[in-house]
């Protein structure tokens, strides 16, 4: 009996310090995004490598980071899906991790596009419908939704804006001057910051659920306390 207790102690002793290096990995992931996300929902994903080899030498073969209801910016409610692959932990205080190359997926709601858009010229957006066949949304804006204007979003220098692609009063196309000021209002709303990271968008297409951006790095980049 004192052998058989003996064996099943030493047998628990690795799985237990498995089990607590693995959440202590999740928790410092956890931490660390939720201090830039404080209402997002996280889940953490790591490799099937020991967590006490990982934290031994202080490498990550990948980190998997899934997001709902977070707001990125100035768009609310977002979700997202990272992968980040070849995590060194540095120690730096500047430089926290380098990463070898990051994948990420971001879905922008209906409901958060208005936040991207502005108040398109001095019209509150009341709706927004997506189009996935044309790959554009159409926003509803003035009371009753009076006016419509379609955006298509689209990708240049590794970075995601909107076109404005019509503006309508009524169902008629609107004067000039309305239609250049809306047009205006969208264009600067692009945000001037460089996404965290070193992440350049590569896609961006419409779905019933919103926008999917797709981002990606083009090599190498480091993890600090800004991004």
């Amino acid at each position: 009996m004192i052998a058989l207790t003996c064996a099943a102690a030493l047998v628990a002793l690795p799985v237990g310090g498995e089990l607590l290096a693995r959440a202590d990995l999740r928790h410092r992931i956890r931490t660390a995004v939720a201090s830039r996300l404080p209402d997002a929902d996280l889940r953490i994903g790591l490799s099937s490598r020991p967590a006490l080899l990982q934290l031994a030498d202080r490498r990550l073969p990948f980190v998997e980071v899934d997001a709902a209801h977070a707001r990125i910016g100035r768009i609310p409610d977002a979700s997202f899906h990272a992968r980040l692959e070849g995590v060194r932990l540095t120690g730096d205080a500047e430089k926290r991790a380098e990463v070898a190359s990051a994948r990420v997926t971001v879905l922008i709601p209906p409901s958060a596009v208005a936040g991207l858009t502005g108040d398109s010229g001095g019209l509150p957006v009341t709706g927004v419908r997506t189009d996935p066949r044309r790959d554009t949304l159409t926003l509803l804006i003035g009371q009753g939704g009076l006016g419509r204007v379609t955006v298509r979003p689209e990708t240049a220098g590794g970075r995601v804006g909107m076109t404005v692609t019509s503006v309508e009063i009524m169902g008629r196309a609107a004067p000039d001057a309305m239609a250049r000021r809306i047009r205006d209002a969208v264009a600067q709303r692009a945000d001037p910051a460089d996404y965290p990271l070193g992440l350049r968008a590569t896609s961006a297409r419409v779905e019933e659920d919103g926008i999917h951006v797709r981002l990606a790095t083009d090599g190498p980049t480091t993890l600090n306390r800004a991004g």
